[in-house]
């Protein structure tokens, strides 16, 4: 299935009184909400709010103590696989296999994800050496690698955890330009704190609102 059809599906993904704590301390509580396709989001609240934590809920890797999380596709509910397809995350704290270069990575990736633009148009984007191994990056070159990885990763919703973080002026401009244009049609919804990240997003949802 290409990208465009599976857009075509409209998925959604419906937030049912999702809670969380650490230890005896919830974070935040019954937080419902559904996020639908075309539409772009943003989870904002301070520092340690929870807001990456809900992000992270909403991608799979944290599970909640309380409440229910379904996607869809045209009203049909998805299974745990079928949800993994759909899904592109990027968060600053993802660890990249740092003894591959570019080029290993891209055909690694590729062979388990499609992405949406050919290898070499990916290497000229980024600017990066394709010979060099991750390890030797600076933190601004692998953030904007593992957001290309998201961006080009053909899914039906995007999450991106403070995507911005480690650019210089010249990559966020490149951000802001490449999330607007890769977003067209997905689920797009971003944790953040800071404006420039989620300016352009009509539809925020502020962590803090939750807190019990």
């Amino acid at each position: 299935m290409n990208i465009a059809s599976d857009l075509k599906q409209q998925t959604s993904i419906r937030l049912s009184n999702i809670s969380k704590k650490f230890g005896s301390t919830w974070i935040f509580k019954n937080v419902s909400i559904e996020f639908e396709a075309g539409k772009k989001y943003a989870i904002t609240g301070p520092n340690g709010s929870g807001k990456s934590t809900l992000l992270k809920i909403i991608a799979g890797i944290v599970t909640p103590h309380e409440g229910k999380i379904e996607v869809y596709n045209n009203k049909l509910s998805l299974s745990p696989d079928e949800i993994f397809k759909k899904i592109s995350f990027c968060s600053p704290y993802m660890e990249l296999p740092e003894e591959l270069t570019l080029t290993e990575l891209l055909t690694f990736h590729t062979n388990i994800r499609p992405i949406s633009i050919q290898n070499n148009q990916l290497i000229n984007e980024l600017e990066i050496e394709p010979d060099k191994e991750i390890r030797n990056y600076s933190s601004g070159m692998k953030q904007r690698l593992k957001l290309a990885l998201a961006f080009y990763t053909q899914s039906s919703i995007l999450l991106l955890d403070e995507p911005a973080s480690t650019l210089d002026e010249h990559w966020m401009s490149w951000y802001l330009k490449t999330v607007q244009a890769v977003s067209a049609g997905k689920i797009l919804i971003i944790s953040s704190n800071m404006a420039a990240e989620y300016a352009f997003c009509n539809n925020i949802l502020n962590i803090l609102n939750y807190k019990k």
